[in-house]
C-alpha cells in the first residue's frame, strides 16, 4: 500500500510460485531491485548483513506477507540480522509505529505484533486512535498505562523520527518493502510478488556476503 492513499495497490495480492527457471535466474539492479546510492550504512561489524522489512500494520499486503517473511527469516544464515521497521508516511502510520516501538521498549513485541495485525485484518477492529489501541493492549492482559506512557515517551518519539529518515534514505515508497545491507531496496512490484521479493533478497544476501 503506498503513501498516496488507502485505495488501490502498489504491489497486488498475487504470489508467484517458484519454478526452476525463476530460482536459477539472475537479478538486475533497476529492474528486480533498486540500488541505493549512496549506501545507507547499517553500522554492523564487518561480515554482518542487515535485512529490514518496512511495513505498516494497516496494510493488507503486509499482513499477507508476514507469515511468509517470518518462515523465511527462521532459515537465515547466522551472519544475517533481520528486523522489522514501521513506515511513518502519515499520522495514522506513525501512530501504529508507536505501537511497534512501545512494544519493543517494554519487551512485549511477541505479545503485540501479530495480534495487532490480526485485530485489524482478521477481526476488523478500528485501531485509528490511542484509546482503541490501549483497549486492545488491556484485553491482551498487558499494562495499558505503561503502554500509553511508552507510546508517548521520548525514546519512542526518537525512534519514529529515525524511522522516517531511514524510509527516505531507503527510497521506500510502498509497503511491504525489504532493504538489504543498506545497498538495495526490494518491492513486490519490482520482484513479481511476495515470494519473488524473498528470492531477490536471498540473491542479494549471497552477493553482499
Amino acid at each position: 500500500m503506498n503513501r498516496r492513499g488507502f485505495v488501490g495497490s502498489l504491489i497486488g495480492g498475487s504470489v508467484l510460485l517458484a519454478s526452476g527457471a525463476a530460482l536459477s535466474r539472475s537479478y538486475t539492479g533497476g529492474i528486480d531491485y533498486r540500488q541505493l546510492i549512496p549506501r545507507v550504512d547499517p553500522g554492523l561489524p564487518a561480515g554482518r548483513i542487515q535485512v529490514v522489512e518496512v511495513f505498516w500494520y494497516g496494510c493488507p499486503h503486509c499482513y499477507t506477507f508476514e507469515p511468509l517473511v517470518n518462515e523465511w527469516s527462521r532459515n537465515l544464515p547466522e551472519h544475517v540480522e533481520f528486523s522489522h521497521m514501521p513506515a511513518t508516511f502519515n499520522d495514522l502510520w506513525a501512530l501504529h509505529a508507536r505501537v511497534y516501538y512501545a512494544a519493543v521498549e517494554l519487551g512485549v513485541l511477541e505479545d503485540v505484533h501479530q495480534p495487532f495485525f490480526d485485530a485489524i485484518h482478521a477481526q476488523g477492529r478500528n485501531m485509528r486512535s490511542e484509546s482503541a489501541i490501549l483497549r486492545f493492549i488491556d484485553q491482551r492482559g498487558l499494562d495499558a498505562d505503561a503502554f500509553r506512557d511508552a507510546m508517548r515517551s521520548q525514546t519512542v518519539s526518537e525512534a519514529i523520527s529515525e524511522a522516517g529518515l531511514l524510509v527516505q534514505a531507503f527510497q521506500v515508497e510502498g509497503v511491504p518493502s525489504m532493504v538489504v545491507d543498506g545497498r538495495a531496496m526490494v518491492s513486490a512490484g519490482m520482484a513479481g510478488g511476495h515470494e519473488g521479493m524473498l528470492r531477490v533478497v536471498d540473491h542479494l544476501i549471497k552477493e553482499y556476503s
